[in-house]
């Protein structure tokens, strides 16, 4: 279980009402809509020609990579506990729920989320189904591993273990060191 402590986010939210764009800590970002984001997740989940969910999941892993590499280095960050508080504080700033992560070990790095704003708009379209739907927040976990521990970009793999839309209590994430 990783100790939290009150790390607090640094958060410097603007918008620019001339090109419509929100920036946070200036990086244009787009704030989650669940509306929008299970669009996309279904589209990725169904383009099995080009394995459209591991695309996604690796954008994801790649822009939260960069975006909070840059904000720890910004702000001289180096504590483990401090890099997952902000980690947990920006998911949720940006909307796309709630994420706690249980385990950070160097091979093993775990995560759950009791609340997930993609899982809830899936329910809402299309109702429960066998198999997870998380494959941004797959590649958020393996993003945050790897800084956690000092490795580059894409060195573990992630497994969503359980669900929200498949009638899981959370949904739970294990990434290993690949």
């Amino acid at each position: 279980m990783v100790k939290e402590k009150n790390i607090e986010f640094e958060l410097d939210k603007t918008f620019d009402p001339v090109r419509c764009r929100h920036y946070l800590n200036g990086v244009c970002t787009v704030l989650h809509c669940h509306h929008y984001a299970t669009l996309y997740t279904q589209l990725a989940d169904d383009a099995v020609d080009f394995n459209g969910k591991e695309l996604l999941k690796k954008a994801a892993e790649d822009s939260f990579y960069a975006v909070l590499n840059d904000y720890y280095s910004q702000n001289g960050i180096e504590a483990i506990e401090a890099k997952i508080s902000i980690a947990q504080q920006y998911w949720q700033v940006v909307g796309m729920g709630m994420i706690k992560f249980t385990g950070v070990g160097q091979y093993t790095v775990t995560a759950e989320m009791d609340y997930s704003h993609l899982d809830e708009g899936w329910l809402k379209k299309w109702g429960s189904r066998t198999k997870p739907v998380n494959f941004i927040s797959a590649g958020f976990v393996g993003a945050v591993a790897a800084l956690t521990n000092n490795k580059p970009l894409g060195s573990y793999k992630v497994k969503e273990t359980k669900g929200l839309v498949c009638g899981d209590d959370v949904s739970a994430f294990e990434a290993i060191l690949s």
